[in-house]
């Protein structure tokens, strides 16, 4: 890996520990600096760089005009922002970065951002497609809701009727929040009747993914993306999610790698939404060609797009920081083969929830991952799971 870091902030200590946590890995980056202002401008008319991390408290030029630049000049460069916990800039920057991180930020947190935006890029076989999704003023990015209960969660005394007041701020979100909180996928002994009482129960973690994907699949509007449905799209989504938990839990796997699995089963197609929703015109084409070429919606998208939704959604995941297992699960779910893991992860009980649930299209496991892994006498088990599947309520 060689990269290019190009850091923008006016704040010596913060140049020091972005320095500092970089020089382990000196020899695979190269670092440039800014004060802000013109120079920064002339130094981003040169050659891209891989990744940008910029000041949220610059003097002189605002980040978000910086922000703004980087995406116009260099599209597929990762948009990374330094902000103090509960700083008011970050609701105007989540729009425009991938990332916002805590100021300060810990080394390996910083530097395995970077490496993951490096990465993650890769998985998207066309640099076109990177360039287009990046232009669009409408990409994907976190909402500021999402932002704002995300950085609540971060502290250390969180309210939970804070949160619980911010939730129920949309109630889209609210009410997937509390589906998915009193399901079999999440498996709560007590049923939580609000906001509150599910983050209560759910605890922060688990709570903000949750809430990324209700948030998710709650921002569109359903009739401006027909044919595409995303009603169905979030039914499977739910029911790959719960079918994932269950042939998780038979394997024995610990609860951590059993709400990895759920929660990477709600995300595993985000990507669909994504290109549906922000390449609206091709990928009606990509459904044409399902149709008519009766072709599964991955080949479909590769044939039309370039790249497939897996790669879209892991790429995007990544870069929000999610956990690298579910990044893991989304971008492998059809051909974990090309995956170098050796043994039973959330990528192992998505891929086999959601071949079990697209067999009506004939789809069929990855048979050289499971003899990899050792599992291939486990798919008849992994069948019987879906004969009786515990219903989302």
């Amino acid at each position: 890996m060689s990269g290019r870091v190009f850091l923008v902030t006016h704040d010596a200590t913060t140049q020091r520990l972005v320095w500092q946590a970089f020089a382990p890995v000196q020899h695979e980056w190269e670092i440039l600096f800014s004060r802000g202002g013109p120079e920064a401008l002339r130094l981003l008319e040169g050659a891209a760089f891989d990744s940008v991390i910029l000041d949220a408290q610059l003097a002189g030029i605002s980040c978000t005009e910086l922000l703004l630049e980087v995406r116009r000049r260099h599209p597929r460069t990762a948009r990374l922002v330094l902000a103090p916990v509960g700083s008011p800039e970050v609701v105007q920057l989540v729009a425009l970065a991938h990332r916002v991180l805590p100021k300060p930020c810990p080394a390996a947190e910083l530097v395995n951002a970077v490496q993951r935006a490096y990465c993650l890029r890769e998985l998207l076989g066309s640099s076109s497609l990177v360039s287009v999704i990046g232009r669009l003023t409408s990409v994907p990015a976190l909402s500021t809701l999402y932002t704002q209960i995300a950085d609540t969660l971060m502290q250390p005394d969180y309210s939970l009727a804070a949160v619980g007041e911010l939730v129920s701020q949309d109630l889209g979100i609210a009410a997937r929040l509390l589906q998915m909180a009193n399901s079999a996928l999440v498996g709560l002994r007590k049923p939580a009747a609000t906001p509150s009482q599910a983050v209560k129960i759910l605890g922060a973690d688990l709570t903000r993914t949750l809430i990324l994907a209700a948030d998710l699949f709650s921002r569109y509007n359903p009739q401006m993306l027909r044919p595409f449905s995303i009603e169905l799209l979030w039914e499977h989504s739910q029911a790959v999610a719960e079918l994932a938990a269950a042939i998780a839990t038979s394997e024995r796997a610990d609860e951590r790698v059993v709400r990895e699995s759920a929660l990477a089963g709600l995300l595993h197609d985000i990507g669909r939404l994504t290109l549906a929703s922000q390449l609206a015109g091709p990928y009606r084409e990509v459904m044409n060609a399902m149709r008519i070429d009766n072709l599964r919606a991955e080949d479909a998208e590769r044939q039309v797009l370039g790249t497939s939704h897996a790669e879209v959604g892991a790429y995007l995941l990544g870069l929000w920081g999610l956990p690298d297992a579910i990044v893991e699960a989304v971008a492998w779910h059809h051909h974990p083969s090309g995956c170098p893991s050796t043994g039973f992860t959330p990528l192992t009980a998505v891929h086999a929830a959601d071949t079990i649930l697209h067999a009506a299209d004939n789809a069929q496991p990855d048979g050289e991952y499971l003899a990899r892994l050792g599992l291939s006498s486990r798919w008849s088990a992994w069948l019987a799971l879906r004969e009786a599947p515990k219903v989302l309520t």
